[in-house]
């Protein structure tokens, strides 16, 4: 099926709710991070590409999805009923993770990788949004490669999902490094499926002190 790609998201974040998210405590701090901010959503383009794919057969632990084939109970679980997904990859983009990587202070480093995370969160949620009215779905299931703990969808079948998607570096420039990680590493990519309320792999993950949960541990 066809693939879309979403490239005009508008990020805004404040200097109060990034001061916040890095606990800046010195107004010198706040002062340079305040200019860092606004280069930064100056630079920045986030994107994502999605690609409405059919569930073909589920067998077991084993989910057939168009023609490529993956092994999670979970996810088989979860599309038991569904007829189709929404495979998708999206990214903070290149052009903030280029500029960011310019950045020599190992502090100031960490601070403007968060705000790549906040800009990737952002634009996660615009997504989300519109495929909600686009499509008349109120609530999604979330699941993604290598979130959760490690048997809820290994990491390693993100190479098939890519391939699933097909082109995702040239529609994106985001790339898999090593058949697992995605660069930009502030990108994710998973399946999105209507659901009768809201879900995501967090739920069912014990990783406690992850900064990037989304939902509390539920229980398997």
């Amino acid at each position: 099926m066809e693939r879309f790609v979403m490239d005009d998201f508008q990020v805004q974040i404040s200097i109060e709710t990034l001061s916040e998210k890095l606990h800046l405590s010195e107004q010198e701090d706040v002062e340079m991070m305040g200019e860092k901010l606004q280069e930064a959503l100056r630079i920045a383009k986030p994107k994502a590409v999605y690609k409405i794919c059919e569930v073909t057969e589920i067998n077991g632990d084993k989910v057939t999805i168009e023609d490529t084939e993956f092994q999670s109970p979970t996810l088989a679980a979860k599309l038991k009923g569904i007829h189709n997904v929404f495979a998708f990859v999206a990214t903070c983009g290149t052009e903030v993770d280029a500029w960011s990587r310019r950045e020599d202070d190992y502090i100031v480093n960490l601070w403007l990788d968060m705000l790549k995370e906040m800009i990737l969160v952002e634009a996660r949620k615009q997504f989300r949004n519109r495929l909600s009215e686009k499509y008349g779905i109120k609530k999604f299931g979330v699941m993604n490669p290598g979130s959760g703990n490690a048997d809820t969808w290994p990491i390693r079948q993100q190479a098939q999902l890519f391939s699933l998607i097909g082109d995702v570096n040239e529609l994106t420039g985001v790339e898999l490094t090593g058949g697992t990680l995605m660069y930009p590493t502030k990108s994710v990519s998973g399946v999105m499926f209507p659901s009768e309320e809201d879900f995501v792999s967090c739920s069912i993950c014990k990783r406690a002190n992850c900064q990037n949960r989304k939902a509390k541990y539920m229980g398997a």
